[in-house]
């Protein structure tokens, strides 16, 4: 007999894979890489997530790092190491921010096993203009209201999560959708507390997504991701509300990085984005940008 949690799964994947996907503006835009930062001190070489406050850049190891934040500068040299208070780095993925807050996303979750996802809340305010520091933590917990087994193969589940938005006093996650590479939208308060969220929407995005970030001005959510070792950047505008996907669509592919591990993403300006990616093979932990004003077919 199927429960109702999966049954609420199967009739939510099932409209909104009724739904006709929407054509996408400039379905062949191009943007080629740019050096921004081509080195980040060692110390910081599993880069993930992306942010930038107080004119320095932030980030931090995912799992099985520190539970340490840090600050670097344009030259990649680590200025800042915060430690969060009562804090444990499981599988940290995803930074924002609200004019008050920095949250840090600890949902990693390529099993579909964890139990205990969670984000850690610092008041920007408890941070002071010193190298190293520790700093006390809210923790917002969550569950994700149709999970109802948590046994899946590696890289199977559609319960994992990389990518996260402070917009407008709610937390907003974007899923990483292992088997069908779409993306469910969740939204949650963002004072402390437990939850259970559902999906508020889908988007198939045709990969995996890894980060995202809204630009200065609210106007654009950009979503990071990759399929096939190359990544891809989609830009999502003049939506309604928080309807991120009822606005227009843009598929940008992100050229002379194939093969690097793209895992922050954020806002240099309306117009430029940054794209961190971890150490591997080929490439180092650096940061590249994307100037929108360049689009290769030129309609941006």
């Amino acid at each position: 007999m199927i429960n109702i949690h999966s049954w609420l799964l199967l009739m939510f994947v099932f409209f909104s894979c009724s739904i006709p996907e929407k054509e996408h503006e400039n379905p062949n835009a191009q943007l080629k890489a740019e050096k921004y930062i081509p080195e980040i001190a060692d110390k910081l070489n599993e880069i993930s997530g992306l942010m930038i406050y107080n004119n320095h850049f932030w980030g931090f190891n995912d799992s099985g790092g520190k539970n340490e934040l840090y600050g670097f500068n344009k030259a990649g040299q680590i200025t800042y190491e915060i430690e969060l208070d009562n804090a444990q780095n499981e599988d940290w993925e995803s930074i924002t921010q609200s004019e008050e807050n920095i949250f840090i996303g600890d949902f990693g979750n390529n099993l579909g096993s964890r139990q205990n996802l969670h984000i850690y809340s610092i008041n920007k305010k408890d941070i002071l203009d010193k190298e190293l520091q520790k700093v006390n933590t809210k923790e917002i917990k969550f569950t994700y209201t149709l999970q109802d087994r948590f046994s899946y193969l590696n890289q199977s589940t559609p319960f994992d999560c990389e990518a996260m938005v402070a917009f407008k006093d709610k937390l907003y996650l974007f899923s990483k959708n292992w088997r069908d590479e779409t993306t469910w939208q969740y939204e949650m308060p963002t004072e402390q507390g437990e939850y259970k969220i559902t999906p508020t929407d889908t988007f198939n995005v045709k990969c995996l997504i890894t980060g995202a970030d809204i630009s200065p001005d609210n106007k654009t959510l950009a979503l990071v991701g990759y399929e096939n070792y190359r990544s891809f950047i989609w830009l999502f505008s003049d939506f309604p509300e928080d309807r991120f996907f009822e606005g227009k669509s843009q598929h940008i592919k992100l050229e002379g990085i194939d093969g690097a591990q793209t895992e922050g993403i954020c806002f240099l300006s309306n117009d430029s984005i940054l794209v961190s990616c971890e150490k591997t093979q080929s490439y180092n932990q650096q940061v590249f940008l994307f100037d929108l004003n360049k689009l290769s077919d030129g309609t941006h």
